[in-house]
């Protein structure tokens, strides 16, 4: 069984591009994929995850706790920042003031493929490595066989060729002196780029060049920034899969139901 996390679904932050059209009042999580807002999907793929105790939603409050179930006393709502980073401090202040569980699992609420099964072998996975801080990882191969018709960043590391995933792991033991870099981190997580620019510019150089491990990685997050970072490679493509476009949502619409998206 899958050791017990609280988790955030970050809501808040002002939408921008083509997607703010559809958004009702600019919110992500209320857009409609078939009958049912975004963030529903993600919300009962999390509530059906074993482990998941608390679930705290950071953002509009109003807005998002009229469409999720009222009976489920383990569901919170906070208000969300300007971005994802000050959405993911509101939510992690407020659990702290309710007495958090050991592990926090941060999450977006752009990734309406997500499932219990996906959710359940990361955190798994993460149980099974020492470490502060576990950011998710997918191979190129395991996105483009699930997904083939969705367009995704990749980089390449010695280990492969892979693209950020949407699941973030964070060991609430070290929370008080790692929240404003667990902000930079989550708020960072689809560059890889910017994500390993924390580490140095050494580090940067070689992963532009292809030449960066896994292992030295870790090495250097933990040097340099004093927190054991882990990255976890998952084998669930839907890990890595959110929505950022309209073509992103074509694509989910797909396979979460029949109708495509109407012009």
């Amino acid at each position: 069984m899958a050791m017990a996390c609280d988790a955030i679904i970050l809501a808040g932050g002002e939408l921008n591009g083509e997607l703010r059209n559809i958004a009702a009042q600019g919110n992500e999580g209320l857009i409609l994929v078939g009958s049912a807002p975004m963030i529903h999907y993600v919300y009962t793929a999390l509530r059906a995850a074993a482990g998941i105790n608390r679930i705290v939603i950071s953002g509009p409050v109003e807005l998002l706790s009229a469409i999720l179930p009222r009976d489920d006393e383990q569901l919170y709502f906070t208000p969300g920042g300007d971005n994802m980073a000050d959405s993911f401090a509101s939510a992690v202040n407020f659990l702290r003031r309710q007495g958090a569980a050991n592990h926090l699992l941060a999450l977006p609420v752009d990734i309406p493929l997500i499932s219990p099964e996906a959710i359940e072998d990361f955190i798994r996975r993460c149980e099974d490595i020492e470490g502060d801080f576990f950011y998710s990882l997918v191979l190129r191969e395991v996105c483009r066989e699930k997904y083939p018709e969705q367009i995704r960043t990749y980089f390449k590391l010695k280990d492969g060729v892979f693209t950020g995933g949407n699941l973030l792991l964070i060991n609430n033991s070290v929370v008080d002196r790692t929240l404003i870099m667990g902000q930079k981190l989550v708020a960072r997580r689809k560059n890889p780029l910017a994500l390993v620019s924390l580490f140095g510019p050494v580090v940067s150089l070689k992963l532009l060049l292809g030449r960066l491990s896994i292992a030295a990685a870790e090495r250097r997050a933990l040097k340099v920034l004093k927190i054991r970072g882990r990255a976890v490679v998952t084998p669930y493509a839907e890990i890595g899969i959110d929505v950022d476009k309209l073509s992103d949502l074509e694509t989910v619409k797909k396979y979460l139901c029949a109708d495509p998206i109407e012009e």
